[in-house]
């Protein structure tokens, strides 16, 4: 993803910090998550034969990306894999506790980090499992985007400049944690975030991309008599090559980062098809809407609020384009205080990140595409 503080996406949101690299320190590199961070995902039933594995609290600043289970006849189906090869480890022991069936394949919704690099624990585990993606995020996987990761087998290199990229990440952290004026929301949160960067750390050795294995170009049927799986590539939205899965059985939609709650992800979007592509996505009146982070939907609530969200944006910054105002400017013009407190009320943890992931980098990516401008995929 390009993403977070600059940039969320491929697997470090923190890495768009660029910040100098320093050696993490013992003290946080021995530290562990607590219960409350709800770091560690969980496995839950969402339909018969459907679980969903996701991380409890649902918003981290470095998440792991929802992986969602579909038991078949002859295997399983998962869509997605996990950000991290330790990441992969706990979703392949929390799906052999579900089911002793193999699985299958696993289809990548998106190229971000944090839904692919843990397949490689997972097809370790099942060798014969294919992975699935859309021909334009194989592309992504096998190109620029990813090109920080190793492919086939651990690179030492590429690890060590993945590592001095966390060195930065744990400088930001402990920079603002030095700030006297964070409220206690903050604080605790930053706090977590220095747990949470030590298990990643610990999560991401030997980080290894494994690439699709098939692919295809609008959609892709996995049949099966009781659950089948249309994989589709809805449109561009979140990415250029978003793919969701639809359960026409149970009606059930997993939706990749398309959806994500409670703060949706900005990062170079394409605000006029995401929008189009949500409409699409609602008028199949799914009963459960299984998003990219966090918990499970029954109903469309949340996703209409998104929908009005990307149509207000896009309102507010077309005549400022159209006038010659600069992406500064716009961005200093166009106020979403009212839509942030929908999604986040007045949490200051959440209102700091709604800002960074969704305010900022949706504001240029409407402001680029009012002005006819391309936007692009960023690098992980």
């Amino acid at each position: 993803m390009n993403r977070p503080i600059a940039r969320f996406g491929a697997a470090v949101l923190f890495a768009a910090l660029a910040l100098p690299a320093l050696a993490h320190e013992a003290s946080a590199a021995s530290s562990t998550p607590t219960p409350q961070d709800g770091y560690f995902q969980t496995i839950t039933p969402v339909a018969e034969g459907v679980w969903l594995i996701a991380q409890p609290q649902p918003f981290h600043i470095q998440p792991i990306g929802n992986v969602v289970v579909i038991e078949q006849s002859d295997g399983l189906v998962l869509i997605d894999a996990g950000g991290s090869p330790g990441a992969g480890r706990r979703i392949v022991e929390l799906v052999r506790s579900v089911s002793a069936k193999p699985v299958k394949a696993v289809a990548i919704t998106h190229w971000h980090g944090d839904h692919v690099l843990g397949a490689t624990s997972i097809v370790q585990a099942w060798p014969t499992a294919e992975i699935i993606a859309t021909d334009v995020t194989d592309a992504h996987l096998r190109g620029r985007s990813m090109k920080a990761y190793a492919k086939g087998s651990p690179d030492a290199a590429l690890q060590a400049q993945f590592d001095k990229r966390l060195d930065g990440a744990e400088t930001f952290l402990r920079d603002t944690l030095a700030k006297p004026d964070l409220s206690t929301r903050e604080r605790d949160g930053f706090e977590a975030s220095q747990r949470l960067l030590a298990q990643y750390r610990r999560d991401t050795r030997d980080l290894v991309l494994v690439l699709p294995t098939r692919t295809f170009v609008d959609s892709l049927k996995l049949d099966d008599a009781r659950r089948p799986v249309e994989l589709r590539h809805p449109g561009r939205g979140n990415t250029d090559g978003d793919l969701i899965a639809w359960l026409p059985r149970q009606r059930v939609m997993a939706t990749g980062d398309l959806v994500v709650a409670p703060i949706p992800f900005g990062f170079n979007a394409y605000p006029a098809d995401w929008e189009r592509t949500l409409r699409a996505m609602q008028a199949q009146h799914p009963a459960v809407w299984i998003p990219g982070h966090g918990a499970a939907m029954r109903d469309d609530a949340y996703v209409g609020r998104v929908v009005d969200l990307i149509g207000r944006t896009r309102d507010a910054i077309a005549p400022l384009a159209a006038q010659g105002v600069t992406i500064d400017e716009a961005k200093k013009r166009v106020n979403l205080s009212g839509d942030r407190a929908h999604f986040v009320g007045d949490d200051a943890w959440l209102t700091r990140w709604f800002d960074r992931y969704w305010t900022q980098p949706f504001i240029d990516a409407a402001w680029r595409e009012a002005k006819g401008e391309p936007i692009e995929q960023g690098e992980g």
